[in-house]
């Protein structure tokens, strides 16, 4: 992937996360009544940052951990669950910015 592609995705990915967190909060602090609108909400966010984590094979690569698939796997298994993800994105985040902060163009 190009060092460009790599910046978008980091970009598209923050962005996430960012509204992840605005629509957490309301999730935390809101009305009972809305929680499943909002679980719902939180899912389509996660569901949207595991889809371009896992659709290209090299980006995966990139932002999982291990020496092969199965630690890989293991590396972000959970990751995507309304519990985990707000811990483990900013994770996944910093290890996508330092790939690209060492690549050279």
């Amino acid at each position: 992937m190009k060092k460009s592609e790599l910046e978008s995705g980091y970009n598209l990915l923050s962005k996430i996360v960012e509204e992840f967190y605005e629509t957490h909060y309301e999730y935390k602090n809101g009305k009972p009544n809305n929680k499943k609108y909002i679980e719902s909400r939180l899912n389509t966010l996660i569901g949207r940052a595991e889809n371009y984590i896992t659709e290209n094979d090299e980006f995966y690569n990139i932002v999982t951990v291990g020496k092969n698939e199965y630690e890989r796997i293991v590396s972000i298994e959970g990751t995507f669950t309304i519990r985990n993800f707000s811990s483990d994105m900013p994770e996944i985040l910093e290890r996508l910015k330092n790939f690209i902060e060492n690549l050279k163009e």
